[in-house]
């Protein structure tokens, strides 16, 4: 046991983030934003203006239009909204064929005005007036298009290179809005684009209609990006004509793409995420990402595991058949190890996918469930610190001492035991429990649907 407890002594030591371990983080954070917020969008961008300065309040009402285009799956609704945070949504949802994601873009387009078509005057058709449904009346659409975007005001931005098995012709170098708007006028539909969003940003919108003190939103879940309202004046990427162009103290949401923040100068790298980043096909991009996301944490626990077992402390020091291969350990077994805590029979089910010389014993499984939680509480403090740098980027947490509402969405927040209150008390290890107390930690959903529709209606 006494090797087993130096192990452990070893890994707490490399993984566990105390306040001083967070502070040179946090602070790298901070000088990533006042970067950011200075260096033009070209190419990889962070702190990217997203041109909306306001949110909701809860009391909007109306029927709008939102459109998500991910990479698998295409979904519209019809999004009405009825005032005092009530909202009714009709979703149609569609997966272009390959035949569409490689063809004519205006065929892709085409086929996404049809869609629209259908929800307006077949399935959604009761939430829309008699003269919106003939096109007598135009419809407000909100567009969260996950593929790169160089956005150029609230509406309009051109298409860069789409990725993710997307080539589409006569595509690239030309306005999105234009070419939603062209579709919409072939297939005779009153549609107009009054808002181009990323989902972060529609998240926090969406979640302010529920919750208007929201001023902090963070996706944690594959991956990890955050969004929050800057004042104007200090988004000096913009142009100084435009910056001009607004009210002194407004505020514009930006999307802070945090997911790509962080590098070796001040990221407490251990020898498995420098394992890790060499074995990925973007070595030294998303560091920070790479520690914590639910991409990578079961690949960081399965590089763990190996090392045990070759010190001779893991199924009796002969590594299974199966678990030496690169990503090998996906997350949700890491979250169900932790979910069934030491149930012999579950845990051993987990497992079956590897070949044992012999059977996994009790203590094996305690020591692979306690890797599991050190790898998971670092990114739960990990997260924290995204949380914390936005609140602090605010001055949300000393120019008043009103509750600090937090909106979390993803898969990792959502579903990993117990990651509220991990994520909660690296909160509390940063500020205390004085600050910590008053932030609230809530899941926040609907960023593409909901949050496209509101920000079609606040943009229009």
């Amino acid at each position: 046991m006494a090797q087993v407890d130096a192990l452990f002594k070893t890994l707490e030591q490399q993984f566990l983030l105390p306040h001083e371990k967070l502070s040179p983080i946090l602070k790298g954070f901070l000088e990533e934003y006042k970067s950011g917020l200075k260096t033009p969008c070209k190419g990889l961008a962070t702190m990217i203006p997203s041109f909306v300065t306001s949110l909701p309040k809860g009391n909007e009402t109306g029927t709008f239009l939102s459109l998500d285009m991910g990479g698998t799956n295409l979904r519209i609704s019809a999004v009405e909204f009825k005032g005092n945070g009530q909202v009714e949504v009709l979703e149609l949802k569609q997966s272009p064929t390959t035949e569409l994601k490689t063809g004519k873009g205006s065929v892709f387009f085409d086929w996404i005005a049809c869609a629209v078509k259908k929800l307006i005057t077949e399935k959604a058709r009761h939430l829309f007036t008699p003269a919106q449904v003939s096109g007598e009346e135009t419809l407000l659409l909100g567009v969260c298009w996950s593929f790169p975007v160089d956005q150029t005001s609230v509406n309009h931005g051109i298409v860069l290179r789409m990725g993710k098995g997307f080539t589409l012709e006569d595509t690239e170098g030309n306005d999105l809005a234009e070419m939603f708007h062209a579709a919409f006028e072939h297939k005779g539909l009153n549609v107009r684009v009054s808002a181009l969003l990323n989902d972060t940003v529609g998240t926090l919108v969406a979640h302010a209609y529920t919750h208007p003190s929201v001023r902090t939103c963070l996706i944690y879940a594959t991956g990890v990006n955050g969004a929050y309202p800057e004042k104007v004046s200090a988004i000096t990427k913009l142009d100084a004509s435009i910056r001009a162009s607004y009210p002194a103290d407004t505020e514009m949401l930006i999307n802070t793409e945090i997911d790509i923040f962080g590098n070796d100068s001040y990221l407490p790298l251990t020898q498995y995420d420098l394992a890790l980043d060499s074995s990925h096909n973007q070595p030294k991009f998303q560091l920070y990402e790479k520690m914590m996301s639910g991409a990578y944490l079961g690949e960081l626990t399965r590089l763990v595991a190996i090392d045990f077992t070759r010190q001779g402390i893991l199924f009796g020091g002969v590594v299974p058949g199966g678990l030496e291969e690169v990503w090998s350990f996906p997350t949700l077994y890491m979250s169900t190890l932790e979910k069934v805590d030491m149930h012999y029979e579950k845990s051993l089910e987990i497992l079956s996918d590897y070949q044992f010389a012999n059977a996994p014993t009790l203590q094996d499984i305690a020591i692979l469930t306690r890797i599991c939680r050190i790898v998971s509480d670092r990114s739960a403090s990990l997260a924290a610190v995204a949380i914390a740098s936005m609140i602090e980027q605010q001055s949300l947490h000393t120019k008043s001492n009103k509750d600090i509402v937090v909106g979390i969405n993803g898969s990792t927040y959502e579903f990993y035991p117990f990651m509220k209150e991990r994520v909660q008390q690296g909160l509390k290890d940063w500020f205390g429990s004085e600050i910590s107390d008053r932030v609230h930690l809530q899941v926040a959903r609907d960023g593409g649907s909901i949050g496209g529709a509101l920000l079609a209606m606040l943009c229009s």
